[in-house]
C-alpha cells in the first residue's frame, strides 16, 4: 500500500462514526423543492406576460427582440430559483466531523449541484407535457403540409368546387343569391348559348358531355375522342359550323384549365403556408432548447454559489431578520 495513500486516508478518516448517507439528502429535497417551486413561479408570471417562449408567429416573439428577452427571462428565473435552492440546501446542511474549510466547502458546493440535478429532473418531469404538445403540434403542422402536399398532386379538379364555392359566398354576400351556381356547369352551358345559335332555347349539355369538363378540370387535357363528343353535341343542338363549334370548345376548355390553374395556385399558397409554419415552429423549438440548456448550466453554476454562500452563513450562524422568532 502507498504510504502516501495511508496517510490522506487516516487525516480524512472521519473523528466520529455516523450513521446514514454521507450526502444530507433532507437538506438537498428541501432545497430542490425551494427551487423547483421558485422556478415555476417565475415561468407562470412570465407565461402571463408572453416570455416564457419563442412563438412561430411573425412578430410575435420569433423575432430577435422576443428570442433576446426569452432568453434573459429564462436566465433571470433559473439563476433565481437554483441559487435559492442552493442556499437553503447549504444553509440545512448538516456538518459532519471536523473537517477542513477547503472541504466544508467543497461539501456545500457539491449538495448544491445535486440540487441542481434534481430540480432539472423534477422540472423537465413537470413540463414534459408542454414540450410534448409542442413537438405534436410541429408534427401536426408538417403533417397538414404533406396532406395538402397529396391533395394538390392526386385532387386538383376538387378543388375548383371550393372555387365557385368561395366566389359563390362573396357573391351571396353582396345581395345575389348564387346558390346553385357551378362554373362547369355555366361553361358547358356556354356550349350551346349565349349567341342565339341554339336550335332549343332550352337545350342543354348532355350528362356524358357534362363529365368531359369535369375530366378536363382533373387532367388539364381534352382527348380526341372528348372533343367529339362535344363537337357532336354541338352539332346536334346548334347552328354553328364545325370550326365555330370547335372555338367553342377550345374557349370552354381554356376557362376550365383556368379554374384549374386558380384552384391549384391557392393549394400550393396554402401548402406553402403550412411549410412555412412548420419551419417557424422548428426554428423557435430549436432556439428554445438552446437558451434552456444554457440557462440550466448558469443555474448549475449558481446553485454551487449559493450552497456555499448558504453553508458560510450557517457556520457563521447569520440569521436573516424575517426568519427569527418574534
Amino acid at each position: 500500500m502507498d504510504p502516501q495513500a495511508e496517510a490522506r486516508n487516516a487525516a480524512s478518516a472521519p473523528l466520529h462514526s455516523h450513521d446514514g448517507s454521507y450526502a444530507d439528502w433532507p437538506a438537498i429535497l428541501a432545497g430542490s423543492v425551494v427551487a423547483v417551486g421558485i422556478g415555476l413561479v417565475f415561468a407562470a408570471f412570465g407565461a402571463a406576460l408572453g416570455l416564457s417562449a419563442v412563438s412561430a408567429q411573425v412578430g410575435q416573439g420569433s423575432g430577435l427582440w422576443g428570442l433576446i428577452l426569452s432568453g434573459l427571462w429564462a436566465v433571470v428565473t433559473l439563476v433565481a430559483a437554483y441559487g435559492a435552492g442552493g442556499y437553503v440546501a447549504g444553509r440545512l446542511r448538516r456538518r459532519m466531523d471536523g473537517a477542513s474549510a477547503d472541504e466544508v466547502s467543497a461539501r456545500d458546493a457539491m449538495h448544491g449541484i445535486v440540487v441542481w440535478g434534481l430540480g432539472v429532473i423534477v422540472s423537465f418531469w413537470i413540463i414534459g407535457g408542454a414540450i410534448g404538445t409542442a413537438a405534436n403540434t410541429a408534427g401536426a403542422l408538417a403533417s397538414g403540409a404533406a396532406d395538402i402536399a397529396a391533395t394538390t398532386a392526386q385532387g386538383v379538379g376538387s378543388a375548383v368546387g371550393a372555387v365557385a364555392s368561395g366566389a359563390t359566398d362573396v357573391a351571396q354576400a353582396n345581395g345575389f343569391d348564387l346558390s346553385s351556381f357551378n362554373p362547369i356547369d355555366a361553361i358547358n352551358n356556354r356550349l350551346l348559348r349565349g349567341t342565339g345559335e341554339s336550335i332549343d332555347p332550352n337545350a342543354s349539355i348532355s350528362p356524358a358531355a357534362r363529365d368531359v369538363m369535369v375530366e378536363v378540370a382533373r387532367t388539364g387535357e381534352l382527348t380526341d375522342a372528348n372533343r367529339a363528343l362535344l363537337a357532336e353535341e354541338i352539332a346536334a343542338n346548334s347552328t354553328l359550323s364545325a370550326a365555330q363549334a370547335n372555338a367553342r370548345i377550345d374557349t370552354a376548355v381554356a376557362e376550365v384549365n383556368k379554374l384549374r390553374d386558380d384552384a391549384a395556385a391557392a393549394l400550393a399558397s396554402a401548402e406553402q403556408a403550412a411549410r412555412d409554419a412548420a419551419d417557424a415552429a422548428r426554428r423557435a423549438a430549436v432556439l428554445t432548447g438552446f437558451i434552456l440548456a444554457a440557462s440550466f448550466l448558469i443555474a448549475g453554476a449558481t446553485a454551487m454559489i449559493g450552497a456555499g454562500i448558504g453553508g458560510r452563513h450557517r457556520d457563521e450562524g447569520r440569521m436573516f431578520a424575517g426568519f427569527r422568532s418574534y
